[in-house]
């Protein structure tokens, strides 16, 4: 993976491999103020949908776009928020200039490769929906199985993406689907982490939209580093 080989020791921050949780936070504690801000940025794509659910007499041809904005900006929203988490990691400044570069590289790529996967997470929903009155028992078991599975390997999508942005929908999703198999584990161990940290964000609202997601992007990030280098893609040393 290209995007890996810039990973020498000399630039890898310490213990990154050696400590990706808790050094998560250290580096939470070091950067808070870019980490909120990157966090704000991403959370303000979410303002439009919330007036939608929020005020349900507002009219449909009104509520439906603000819907789909916020559907489709979280799309490169968290790319961004992703590549912003990856350079701070790095130790590299991040500037409202470097932002503004980063979401022009990454808007059509996030689109064309991310948005597919949480939309089919939405259609196996849909379908769950739909074929659970009709009692059928094996279908419903598969579907409710495959949105299981998709969901755990949603753990590795940001990252993946940032890996190669260029790369398909289907090629992301089985690279994600291959690490979580290999490390069922860690993957579930970064999962409940990220959602624990998630949970705490959205029952105290402020705290969601000033630091949960980002420092769940963090967490994320920091445990794909960790397994692309067990499985040799990502050549760095270990200090």
């Amino acid at each position: 993976m290209p995007f890996f080989e810039e990973f020498e020791a000399d630039v890898l921050p310490e213990g990154t491999l050696r400590r990706p949780i808790w050094g998560a936070f250290a580096l939470l504690r070091d950067q808070l103020e870019r980490l909120v801000a990157l966090n704000v940025g991403w959370a303000v794509q979410l303002v439009p949908a919330l007036v939608a659910l929020a005020w349900p007499v507002l009219p449909l041809a009104l509520r439906l776009p603000l819907v789909l904005y916020s559907a489709l900006a979280l799309m490169p929203a968290t790319a961004v928020l992703f590549s912003g988490v990856a350079r701070l990691n790095r130790q590299e400044p991040l500037d409202l200039a470097t932002v503004r570069d980063e979401l022009g590289r990454l808007l059509l790529p996030s689109l064309r490769t991310l948005a597919p996967l949480p939309g089919l997470c939405g259609l196996l929903c849909l379908l769950i929906v739909v074929v659970g009155p009709l009692q059928l028992l094996p279908l419903d078991v598969l579907l409710r199985l495959l949105l299981l599975i998709l969901g755990f390997s949603a753990v590795y999508w940001g990252p993946l993406f940032l890996v190669e942005p260029g790369q398909g929908a289907w090629s992301l999703l089985w690279q994600a689907l291959r690490l979580a198999w290999r490390y069922p584990l860690p993957t579930a161990g970064s999962l409940l982490l990220a959602l624990a940290v998630m949970l705490v964000g959205y029952l105290s609202i402020a705290g969601f939209f000033l630091i949960a997601p980002v420092l769940a992007a963090l967490l994320l990030w920091r445990r794909a580093l960790v397994l692309l280098a067990r499985r040799g893609e990502l050549k760095v040393g270990v200090p």
